[in-house]
Order: structure tokens, then C-alpha cells, then sequence
């Protein structure tokens, strides 16, 4: 839905070659266009057997058509062959769990229903022929896996329907199969929860042993002892906020809460001996995504240790011998490796930091095999689309890593543009750094220019092949001849809990600062013309994208993304209501508060900036209304501004048809307003 035309956009987006624009032999490669990034296929979940032997991902199909679901398979690689498909069919398959012996694969499938994700499990012969069975009896939608060490059974986190989805995918809801096709819906407080299941093998019996009293959000698990997880008494998308630590004794279906932490946790791990708890704490705005520092608790003293780190860890699993795996945020790069126990504390070993994207955009995503001769991740860069790839180093050569799939090798290398590293000062002295990218060449400067602000905000722009704010907006940016700046405002991870804090009851002040600040230090080396600079971003971004319109006048057009314009309203709209509440650092009935005073919408009425706003009407994160407020508000004072609304999308847009539509909404907005030529024609 578009609240008026775009002038010289059609209704549907221009095609530029269709699908995944194959070269013909020995042609030239051109550039790299929409249809090129709507055919990208992305991977995650990386897992590894524990002798290294296996290596498993998910590999997410391109962007569907227009009411289809999305599709995902598991891969599998065997040894030195290639990695292959070994689920197929409808529906998306996901959450791939190797079991000890590596004759078995668990995962989940939303095959039967869309959005519904069951326990399957498949044998993992060597022919692969053998269809993988369904575990019936599990309730609710299935999140992770995790295997007995002697097979025995397995532990499942699952989602009652009705849940949120939460962030990562999609901020949208599991939706019950008798609420599918319902003419009105019932709304309940406190009614779902998410729950850990006893699963036994072989014969599928099922057993819930978390309390009903909690809401279990992650778990971690050694295949034998005490289980890990992070609960809370608030059932909702905000109770996690407020999580605390505990343990579940699989036998007594009992729950003890063993660690309450300042901030939020992430990636519970159980030691080998079961006697110490691994985990990450932090300030975080989103679940799932937090980078934050490490603790280990004692469950026998609870005593607690915190090794010394540079990185901003995100993910951490023991090996069998007693070491710490790790991977990490730092600067804006993504580094990985071991921490050693010594007889002076832990020792920290980097097997690997560059330049380089380890899993996706914010969610990053390595691991090791238990023995830890093995690590392997979804490893993506500039000019290097996703692929499968493990970690080698032989003898007096650096690290590399080997790619195990070849999902996109038609897209790499086509990006015609430039990539660096650029730091600035800001107004009080900070060094604040980005991501910079630049025509490839022939360009002639002062080039227009676009800021891309990253989502939390307590994210990193780091490396990744489709820059930008959707779907590689960054790079047909660039190729169009701008300059593209993908900056790490204060608030943003990979340099410390202080910098990682420095946002916190200031949104959209300090940071806001920083951004203008690199438009300046890019002007003032004459390479962008700060009267053609735009900003665009999802999510925090399209906040900041929606502030700096209202706020400042330093930009010439503005695309806020699925993002927020009223904090008053969206604590009361939002299933993330917590978040405000602790980056606002105020309530939201205080009249005199930051709710009124940090919201785009009450400071419309000074907006002159070209606005277009863009929206899925399936948002729970950040409402579509969020959108619609500061159309009206912008509309209502003369402020040129165009709303688009897209139908079924959630935090983000996902579909095909909505992701060629983004990117030419992208394109012309910023050609009209910064004056510049869009390839293939003018829009």
C-alpha cells in the first residue's frame, strides 16, 4: 500500500534481468543490481559433529514470490567432499543439531504448517536416502535442540503458539492453526510462555521439565548434568530484559535461579564436569544479538570470573578438554578463538580477527566441534557473498578460511565499489569509525552522500556483502556513484561496555552528533557534498533516520525503515516495551520525560526534509503506526514525505516483490533529492 505515488516509480518494481543475472561464458560481469541481492542466499546456525568430521548450516533460499513462505534447507558436509543438501521439500528447515555419534541429525521444519516449526529427526546415512521422522507430542513451536551425550533423548526449548517471533525473525507471531483463518482474535496477558522439554529416544515420549511460573528464553547444555538457561517471571518480549540465570534439573523438572545479572545474558554454556556456567553479559536492546562480556559462575561456591577480553564476545561453547571457544565483535571486525585455563587465569588464544562478517548482518555466527580441532561459520566480506567455510592454518601461514559451499559464487566479486575503513572525531573528542563505500571508479568528487545508521542501537556495521540498510542498499548506492557511510555512533558494540553504554538516556543526542560529525569529516576531505546528504536506516536506524529529519538540517532526504517516531506510543504498542523504558532511562508517564521529548513526531512541525517512510503492517517490534504517525504529522505541516506500506511484512521485508520494490524506492528517493543518475534509466 503507498499513501500517494511515487513520482516515477511504477506500482511494481522495475526488473533488471530477473533472478540471479547470470553472465554469459566470457562475458564481462556487470554490476551487481536488486535482482542480483533479492537472489542472494543466505546461511546460519553453523554446527560441527565432535569430531570435526560433519559440518552442517542452514542455507536460506532466495527472497519467495509474493504469498509464498520461505524456504530453507539443511546442508551437510562430509569429510573433504562438498557440502550438500540433506533435507529438501517445502517449508523452511532449520536448527540443525548433530548428535554425538554423528549417525543422527535433529532440526526443525515448518513443512506441515508455515511459521510452526516441529522436531524432526533424520539418520545421516551416507547415501542420505533415508527420510527423517517426525517426534509428535511436542507442544508448540520448536527453538532449539540439544542432544543427550548418550543419545538418549534430547532437550527442547519450544514457543507455545501464539508467541512472538521476536526480532531476528521477523518480530512477527507463531500463529495457532485455529487462528489462522479467525474473523477476530482474543488477547490475554501472561497466557504463552516458552518451555523446555524432556524428549525421550527412541520411543518420543515427552516430558516438560521448566516451571510454569517462568519463561525460559535460551538454554545451554553439556549432554549430562545440570541444564543451563536464561528465565524470567514476565512471559513477554520484555521480560527478557529482566532474565535472570538458572538451572533446570531435568530429573525434578525443578528451576533455581543461580545468577542475577545488571544487564541482559546471553549463550548459557555448561562446562564439561557440569560444575561451571559460561555465559555473556551486557547492555542490550535486542534479544539474541547481544555482544557483551564474559563470566564464568561456580555453581559449587558461586564464586564468579571474568577473563580479560578486547572483542565484545557474542557467542561461547566449551570444548571437551576444558576450554572456552569464543566469538566476537571488535571494532569493526569480527575476531574468534580460545580462552585457555591456566595457573594465572584464563589465557586468551585469537585464532582469527579481520576485516570479514563471521554469519550475518548484527547476528553473528561460528562454532567449534567439541574437541576443537574444527571451527567453521557462515563467513561473508565485501565483495564475498556468504558461504559455508572452515577455519585452516598450516604451519607459518596465516589463517584462512575454506569455503565448503558454493551457494553465490555468480555474485562474488561484482560489487563495483571500494571498501574502508573510516574514523573521525566527534564533538567531544571521541573517535568514532565506519564502514566507508566509494564508487569503483570514475567518479568525481564532491560525491553525494548517504548515512546508514545500524539497528539496536547496541549493534556493529561490520563487513558484510550486502551493505546498507536492506538488502545491499549500501552497494547500489555506491555503484550509482555516492559515497556510503555505515558509521558505529557511540551505543554501538565491539569497543567496550563503556562506549557500548554511552547512548543509554541520550538516544538520538550523542550519537546523532557523531553521525554529523562524519559527514563533516568527509566533506572537509572532499569527498562527499554535505548539501546532497541523505540518511537511511531499519529499525534503531529508521529512528535515527526519522530523528535526524526532525532534528537536524544537515540532511537533504531521509528513509526511516520499520522504525520508531513516538516512544510514547510504541511502549504501549511495541511487545518490546522494556527496551525504552531502559535505553530512555524515564518512564513513560512523565509528562516532562524523554518519551516527548526524543520522539520525531512532536518536532514535525520544524521537519523540511523529504521523508519516505517504509513499513511492513506485520511489524510487532516497531509498529506499522509508527510510520503512520509521522506521516501525518510530516504531511499535516507541508513537509514532502510518501508512505509505503507493505502487506504481511514484519521487521523487515522479506518478500521478493517487497525487496525489488525497497531498493527502487531506495535508489529514487535519493536520486531525486541528492541529484544523482540511478542506472538504468531515471526514475
Amino acid at each position: 500500500m503507498v499513501s500517494r505515488p511515487c513520482p516515477g516509480l511504477p506500482g511494481r518494481p522495475t526488473t533488471y534481468g530477473g533472478p540471479m543475472a547470470h553472465p554469459e561464458p566470457g562475458a564481462p560481469a556487470g554490476p551487481l543490481t536488486p535482482a542480483d541481492l533479492a537472489a542472494l542466499r543466505s546461511l546460519s546456525d553453523p554446527q560441527v559433529s565432535p569430531d570435526g568430521r560433519l559440518r552442517a548450516c542452514v542455507v536460506q533460499e532466495p527472497a519467495p514470490e509474493h504469498g509464498e513462505p520461505e524456504r530453507s534447507a539443511i546442508w551437510l558436509a562430509r569429510g573433504d567432499e562438498p557440502a550438500a543438501p540433506v533435507t529438501s521439500g517445502a517449508g523452511a528447515d532449520q536448527t540443525p543439531r548433530i548428535s554425538p555419534s554423528g549417525r543422527f541429525l535433529a532440526f526443525t521444519s515448518d513443512r506441515e504448517q508455515p511459521g510452526l516449526w516441529r522436531l524432526y529427526i533424520a539418520p545421516l546415512d551416507a547415501d542420505g536416502t533415508n527420510e527423517p521422522w517426525k517426534i509428535d507430542g511436542v507442544p508448540g513451536v520448536v527453538e532449539d535442540i540439544v542432544w543427550a551425550a548418550d543419545e538418549s533423548g534430547l532437550v527442547v526449548l519450544t514457543a507455545d503458539e501464539g508467541s512472538d517471533s521476536g526480532n531476528i525473525r521477523g518480530a512477527t507471531r507463531f500463529v495457532p492453526p485455529e487462528e489462522a483463518g479467525a474473523s477476530f482474535l482474543v488477547r490475554r496477558p501472561a497466557t504463552v510462555r516458552r518451555r523446555v522439554h524432556w524428549v525421550r529416544l527412541p520411543s518420543g515420549t515427552v516430558r516438560q521439565v521448566s516451571q510454569d511460573d517462568r519463561t525460559v528464553w535460551e538454554i545451554g547444555w553439556a549432554g549430562q548434568g545440570p541444564l543451563a538457561a536464561v528465565v524470567s517471571a514476565d512471559p513477554t518480549e520484555s521480560g527478557w530484559y529482566d532474565a535472570e540465570l538458572a538451572t533446570i534439573d531435568l530429573a525434578d523438572a525443578t528451576t533455581k535461579i543461580v545468577y542475577t545479572p545488571s544487564w541482559q545474558l546471553q549463550s548459557p554454556a555448561v562446562s564439561p564436569d557440569g560444575r561451571s556456567i559460561a555465559f555473556l553479559e551486557a547492555p542490550q536492546s535486542d534479544r539474541a544479538l547481544l555482544a557483551g562480556s564474559l563470566t564464568i559462575l561456580d555453581l559449587d561456591t558461586g564464586s564468579v570470573t571474568r577473563p580479560e577480553h578486547e572483542a565484545d564476545l557474542t557467542r561461547v561453547r566449551w570444548t571437551a578438554d576444558g576450554r572456552l571457544f569464543w566469538l566476537g565483535v571488535a571494532s569493526v571486525e569480527t575476531a574468534c578463538g580460545f580462552f585457555r585455563p591456566g595457573e594465572t587465569g584464563w589465557q586468551l588464544d585469537q585464532r582469527w580477527r579481520g576485516l570479514g562478517t563471521l554469519g550475518r548482518t548484527y547476528l553473528t555466527a561460528a562454532t567449534c566441534s567439541l574437541d576443537g580441532t574444527t571451527i567453521v561459520a557462515g563467513f561473508q566480506a565485501h565483495n564475498e557473498p556468504p558461504e559455508l567455510r572452515q577455519l585452516d592454518q598450516r604451519p607459518g601461514e596465516a589463517p584462512h578460511w575454506r569455503a565448503l559451499t558454493s551457494l553465490n559464487t555468480a555474485l562474488a566479486g561484482r560489487a563495483r565499489v571500494r571498501e574502508s575503513v573510516h574514523k573521525w572525531k566527534s564533538f567531544d573528542g571521541i573517535e568514532i569509525e565506519g564502514i566507508l563505500l566509494l564508487p569503483e571508479n570514475g567518479y568525481e568528487t564532491p560525491l553525494p552522500l548517504v548515512v546508514v545508521p545500524h539497528g539496536g542501537p547496541t549493534n556493529a556495521t561490520t563487513s558484510v556483502f550486502a551493505a546498507g540498510a536492506h538488502r545491499g542498499d549500501g552497494i547500489l548506492l555506491a555503484q550509482a556513484g555516492c559515497a556510503v557511510l555505515l558509521p558505529n555512533p557511540r551505543g554501538s558494540t565491539g569497543r567496550g561496555r563503556e562506549f557500548m553504554a554511552a547512548n543509554l538516556g541520550d538516544m538520538g543526542g550523542g550519537d546523532l552528533r557523531d553521525l554529523e560529525a562524519g559527514v563533516d569529516s568527509l566533506a572537509a576531505a572532499g569527498i562527499a557534498d554535505p548539501a546532497r546528504t541523505g540518511i537511511v536506516g531499519i529499525s534503531y536506524g529508521g529512528f535515527m533516520s526519522a530523528w535526524a529529519a526532525a532534528c537536524s538540517d544537515r540532511f537533504a532526504a531521509s528513509i526511516p525503515i520499520s522504525g520508531i517516531s513516538d516512544w510514547l506510543s510504541f511502549h504501549h504498542t511495541s511487545n518490546l516495551g522494556r527496551f525504552d523504558e531502559i535505553y530512555l532511562d524515564g518512564s513513560p508517564y512523565d509528562p516532562a520525560g524523554p518519551y516527548l521529548d526524543r520522539s520525531p513526531v512532536f518536532h514535525a512541525a520544524k521537519c523540511r526534509t523529504p521523508t519516505l517512510l517504509l513499513h511492513g503492517d506485520a511489524d510487532l517490534a516497531c509498529p506499522v503506526t509508527q510510520a503512520q504517525e509521522f506521516y501525518q504529522a510530516l504531511a499535516a505541516v507541508g513537509c514532502e514525505t510518501e508512505f509505503v506500506i507493505y502487506k504481511g511484512a514484519g521487521h523487515g521485508m522479506t518478500e521478493r516483490e517487497h525487496v525489488l520494490d525497497v531498493s527502487e524506492r531506495i535508489l529514487g528517493w535519493f536520486s531525486r533529492h541528492l541529484g544523482f543518475p540511478v542506472p538504468g534509466g531515471t526514475p
